[in-house]
């Protein structure tokens, strides 16, 4: 059996098909009644009846809180017998299944297609970092990333970079499977305690990989779908963290061959993101420029602000279905918010016309606004939500007291996404945002950046 072409049976994500009524929901389960299985932790907690729909459940929804529940498990369907191989590696049978079947869907926008659950077996048995690396994840996913990170996943973690190490200066060097390990370790590390860290090292790691196999022509960069999954990894990745990156670092990138790169892949249809590849290079240009006048306004480019601002405001959207059309809209919105907003940011020392002060205000409205509905019409039962944070970031920041629903309603959703992917940053980014409203509301408005930086956090929102 070909694992590369492997599909299977999709978990349920939508709510439950039996109505459940306010009585159901709220008065103690009786010896009577069949308990539910399934539920959620706060529905056990409170001794009441869970409708199990997932990610939120609806009394989680209803009142406001963080849910819980979890997907079911699928059927384990694929022998695995190249595991009793590997006399060196200790395989944990129950983490890899969590990560196959449940842990791996945090990365794609379709569960049922998802390259990075069984067809990484293949990869799974040429390097054992990798296995290390997707066991690490799964002890701290299923924990839900807890502060104090399980013993498991810190021994899992170790084992992964040390056995990197060894894989990547012997023969084994297989840049696929190594960019996978890397990406998966700055995931727990960006889910740490430590809101200072979100896997810088292991970002620079991956752009060295990157940009080894695009300079490598025997890998057929334009046609090899194992090349192109790792560049579209890295430009979602390099899009959520290219205004976290100190502008006096070394970057060590090649942008003309990441561009060409870009432009040869083309609207291939990635599983993480769909087909907005170019449109993620753009925002993190728009992201790297940011952060660069941030920490420099008198070193504005505006030549450099009008090309991206135009790059933005052009892309065309080809989405294969309507609600990615609304992923994609947000992220431009994002890109544009983003740019008015440094570039209002980087003025605020210099003399400036209130008048077209005051137009650029009411574009950032209104970009936010539309952001915040365009998210609201992906279902919150959607896997879209794994790719939501970002963008609901920054246009809910910009969101002024008389839009408290727009507001309540990006709090429901960011909660939702924390039960879907539990990553604690999207609870920190409710957090941020609180702070930011009550500033605004109070009449000093800031921008979510700099409010953040200040704090010294630095959260990989993605």
């Amino acid at each position: 059996m070909s694992l590369r072409c492997l599909r299977f049976k999709q978990v349920v994500v939508s709510s439950s098909s039996h109505a459940c009524t306010q009585q159901e929901h709220e008065s103690p389960v009786g010896p009577w009644r069949n308990k539910s299985k399934f539920g959620c932790r706060e529905c056990k907690a409170k001794r009441v009846k869970c409708d199990e729909a997932y990610p939120t459940c609806k009394r989680c929804n209803r009142q406001g809180l963080v849910c819980s529940s979890a997907p079911r498990l699928t059927q384990w369907q694929v022998e695995t017998p190249w595991l009793s191989l590997q006399p060196n590696t200790r395989v944990n049978r129950r983490l890899l299944q969590y990560w196959l079947e449940k842990a791996s869907q945090i990365l794609v926008i379709d569960p049922e297609n998802n390259p990075f659950s069984f067809p990484t077996l293949e990869y799974i048995a040429q390097s054992s970092a990798l296995l290390h690396a997707i066991q690490s994840v799964s002890a701290s996913h299923e924990q839900y990333f807890p502060a104090t990170t399980p013993i498991v996943a810190l021994e899992e973690r170790g084992k992964a970079i040390a056995c990197l190490r060894r894989e990547m200066s012997h023969s084994q060097y297989m840049p696929k499977a190594h960019f996978l390990t890397i990406m998966l370790l700055a995931l727990v590390q960006g889910a740490d305690s430590d809101r200072k860290d979100y896997g810088k090292q292991h970002l620079f790691g991956a752009r060295a990989l990157i940009s080894s196999m695009l300079q490598d022509t025997s890998m057929a960069t334009t046609n090899d779908p194992a090349v192109r999954l790792c560049l579209g990894m890295y430009l979602y990745w390099d899009m959520c963290t290219s205004f976290l990156v100190d502008p006096c670092e070394p970057q060590e990138l090649n942008l003309f061959n990441i561009s060409n790169a870009v432009r040869r892949m083309g609207d291939w249809h990635h599983p993480m993101y769909g087909t907005c590849s170019e449109l993620l290079l753009i925002i993190t240009n728009v992201g790297r420029y940011c952060r660069q006048i941030l920490d420099a306004p008198q070193k504005r480019n505006l030549m450099h602000e009008a090309v991206l601002e135009a790059r933005l405001t052009t892309w065309k959207p080809i989405p294969p279905n309507p609600c990615l059309g609304h992923l994609y809209e947000s992220f431009r919105n994002h890109g544009l918010i983003f740019l008015y907003r440094a570039r209002e940011y980087a003025q605020s020392s210099f003399l400036r016309d209130p008048d077209s002060s005051e137009a650029q205000e009411h574009l950032i409205q209104q970009y936010a606004e539309e952001t915040v509905y365009h998210l609201m019409q992906i279902p919150a039962t959607s896997y879209y939500l794994n790719f939501q944070s970002l963008p609901l970031l920054t246009a809910g920041s910009e969101l002024t007291k008389s839009s408290h629903c727009l507001r309540d309603q990006v709090r429901d959703r960011l909660r939702a996404i924390y039960s879907l992917n539990r990553l604690p940053a999207n609870m920190l980014a409710l957090q941020l945002l609180e702070e930011l409203w009550d500033a605004r509301d109070s009449g000093h408005a800031s921008f979510w950046l700099p409010h953040t930086l200040q704090k010294d956090w630095r959260l990989l929102l993605g």
